[in-house]
């Protein structure tokens, strides 16, 4: 078991945590002027989370594909998925520290008439996504290790882990919410949609084949 995780940690987790370590290099020398360190952690985590999130998606039906075997679970795709969701975590939990410092409530609602009023708007909707996004982020997060998976049986556990497809979906709302209220459309024509376009696609394309499967 410890020789299985240190294999893990070397072939899985030190690739990735070298690349995203050179993606945040590299995005801190192209940025200019350098951005504050909120800011800075807040983007990178975002751009790394959803990457490595649409990764864990396409491995099941590129498996698939190619007529290789696709368990319920494998490892490299529960860590694309652990990498991913860890990012997301950074990311929700560093972007509170964007906008109304010691006030996080805000994010959700807004002050009105001497109270409160839930947070509409573009603004309101990539908040809300995110906070549901994150919260099934932890709950994916949770389960994705082999203690749960032998205490959940497979068929609940896949049951459960098949939330990772309403998260990708909040995940990608919440980035497109973001920056239509920033009034910067670029990202969501060149980025989030044709990432989730191939997502979709490959999903269908997985879906097809397993029904084909079938007859």
């Amino acid at each position: 078991m410890k020789s299985s995780i240190l294999k893990r940690f070397r072939v899985h987790y030190i690739p990735m945590l070298v690349a995203s370590m050179i993606f945040c290099l590299t995005f801190y020398v192209l940025w200019k002027p350098p951005l504050p360190a909120i800011p800075f952690v807040t983007y990178t985590s975002g751009y790394l989370s959803i990457f490595f999130l649409a990764v864990s998606l396409l491995l099941g039906p590129a498996n698939l594909i190619l007529k290789h075997r696709n368990p319920i679970s494998t490892y490299i795709r529960r860590d694309i998925g652990i990498v991913g969701g860890t990012f997301g975590v950074i990311h929700s939990s560093v972007g509170l520290f964007m906008h109304f410092t010691g006030r996080p409530w805000l994010y959700f609602v807004e002050e009105a008439g001497g109270g409160f009023a839930i947070r509409l708007g573009n603004f309101g909707l990539a908040n809300y996504t995110g906070l549901f996004g994150v919260l099934i982020l932890f709950l994916l997060l949770t389960i994705s290790n082999d203690y749960f998976l032998g205490k959940l049986k497979a068929v609940k556990w896949k049951n459960l882990q098949r939330f990772t497809y309403p998260m990708f979906l909040l995940v990608v709302a919440h980035s497109i919410f973001y920056r239509l209220n920033a009034d910067k459309e670029d990202l969501i024509i060149y980025l989030y949609l044709p990432m989730f376009l191939v997502v979709l696609v490959f999903q269908l394309i997985g879906i097809w084949i397993k029904l084909k499967k079938r007859v």
